[in-house]
């Protein structure tokens, strides 16, 4: 979504004033100018903030937050019993899972009007993707990377800064003659290359945006990457994106594409994400589109974890979000040490409150300062992990087949629970699933191996094989991450 960021502030916030009336332990009202302009002009400020600002910025506010949990919200009241109440360490609170917050859903929220059954029955209705949950919480879903998807509910202070914490790296980049100039030609289009057909961050954060705004409405596109690259081509060559979002994946072959003559458009903003993405490959995209080129990271669990500046480093935004990179165990790892996962918490979001959250992504934390000045720490990601597949199709034309495109088409099929897909051989796909508790393994399967094959023939290709495994998805021993999408099979 940070592509979006910078216009959300065109977005109206009248809606039918059909929602139920609220508990008194969370006022979720739309948020009022003055206290939208507060929280602009402190990110700003803060973007050139000292270290000791910055952290002092935190502090603050997890101390506010959670004295605020500890009091609104059932579950951290409990789950916190045994540490001192005026505690402010983090390490004395114990730690939570997506699937600990699934389970105690109604007593982590802090609005009572929020009900697990009911939110299932939103986020399972797909004409309600773009509106918001008792007309004023978004809602977003995740497809479950650590083997389970989680349902997170928004409330306005996060939603403002998710748009403003973005803008103070982005805009900035645009502020020159040549960016500017392509903004003005390209009519400040913005595309989004990202999955739909759920309540996902991204595509379901874009169509509220064009709901909402009759800005939004006449400027934002969302594109999928499960399109044939060719048609994705001719409808961005017909589009002619300023600013263009998409999977890492997904942007570089659209580099290659630019390069050879079948793409032909000039952004002055791209902003690769949700993928790893090589230092190298960044150098791709900005000398084949001739244009600002900025790595975003983030999670559902909170939007704008980082974003990359001048000099090509990830900075966090830990004014807004404290990230503890951990071991196995939990434990603290130095600096410079990858770690196994990353403990992260959201001090924006007080309707459903993430603290000390198990995200599940290896990162690595820096103390030295980055050559740009700011203060922000820099962080290195390992994100989720695909590849992208190459297969001829039937007139013999090579095409890429992108990995989240290829996952998502089996995720959203009705009583799968995770799924990996392995490429073991030159025309063969293999296929890891487990099912829910409600579903048929062999109803499902028939299922999957009908869907797949009819995506891979939307891109010309009939003859691959689908075949199941006989095992069900593996977290790798490093990460405990599922990894989705891989070829074992070297062309």
């Amino acid at each position: 979504m940070p592509t979006t960021k910078s216009i959300r502030r065109e977005v109206s916030r009248e809606h039918d004033g059909t929602a139920r009336k609220s508990s008194p332990r969370f006022n979720a009202s739309p948020m009022n100018p003055i206290e939208r302009g507060k929280i602009t002009l402190d990110a700003w400020r803060a973007r050139g903030a000292s270290r000791a600002e910055i952290e002092a910025r935190q502090r603050r506010r997890l101390a506010e937050m959670l004295s605020f949990v500890r009091r609104q919200s059932r579950f951290y009241k409990r789950h916190y019993a045994d540490v001192p109440e005026d505690s402010t360490d983090l390490t004395q609170y114990p730690p939570v899972t997506k699937s600990m917050l699934i389970e105690h859903f109604e007593d982590v929220v802090t609005d009572t009007a929020i009900t697990k059954a009911e939110i299932d029955a939103f986020v399972a209705d797909e004409t309600k993707i773009g509106e918001r949950f008792l007309g004023k919480y978004p809602v977003w879903t995740t497809s479950g990377t650590t083997g389970e998807p989680g349902v997170f509910v928004q409330d306005e202070t996060a939603w403002t800064v998710s748009d403003v914490v973005g803008d103070r790296w982005i805009l900035p980049a645009l502020a020159r003659l040549s960016p500017l100039s392509r903004l003005v030609t390209q009519n400040l289009h913005i595309a989004l290359v990202a999955v739909s057909g759920g309540h996902f961050a991204g595509a379901a954060g874009l169509e509220m945006m064009r709901r909402e705004s009759v800005y939004g409405e006449r400027r934002l596109r969302l594109f999928s990457p499960k399109s044939p690259i060719n048609d994705l081509i001719s409808d961005l060559n017909q589009y002619q994106p300023a600013i263009l979002e998409g999977y890492s994946t997904v942007l570089v072959e659209l580099a290659r594409a630019q390069q050879n003559g079948r793409l032909n458009i000039s952004p002055a903003l791209l902003l690769p994400t949700a993928e790893p993405i090589s230092a190298t490959q960044k150098r791709m995209l900005r000398d084949t589109f001739d244009c600002v080129v900025r790595e975003l990271y983030g999670a559902t669990e909170f939007v704008p974890i980082a974003a990359e500046c001048d000099h090509g480093n990830l900075h966090a935004n830990t004014d807004w979000v404290v990230l503890e990179p951990v071991d196995e165990d939990y434990q603290s790892v130095d600096p410079g040490t990858p770690s196994d996962t990353v403990l992260i918490t959201n001090l924006s979001n007080r309707v459903q409150p993430i603290i000390r959250y198990d995200l599940g992504d290896s990162i690595t934390l820096y103390e030295e300062r980055c050559p740009c000045g700011s203060a922000f720490p820099i962080i290195e990601v390992g994100g989720r992990q695909g590849d992208v597949l190459q297969f001829e199709t039937d007139e013999g034309e090579e095409v890429p087949i992108f990995p989240l495109s290829l996952s998502s088409v089996v995720e959203e099929i009705p009583g799968v629970h995770r799924t990996q897909i392995i490429r073991t051989a030159p025309t063969t796909l293999q296929v890891r699933f487990d099912v829910t508790p409600d579903a048929t393994e062999e109803e499902i399967w028939k299922h999957i191996e009908r869907e797949l094959q009819s995506f891979l023939r939307t891109h010309g290709i009939s003859c691959i094989t689908v075949e199941a495994a006989s095992e069900p998805p593996q977290r790798e021993e490093r990460s405990g991450k599922f990894r989705h999408v891989w070829s074992e099979f070297e062309n």
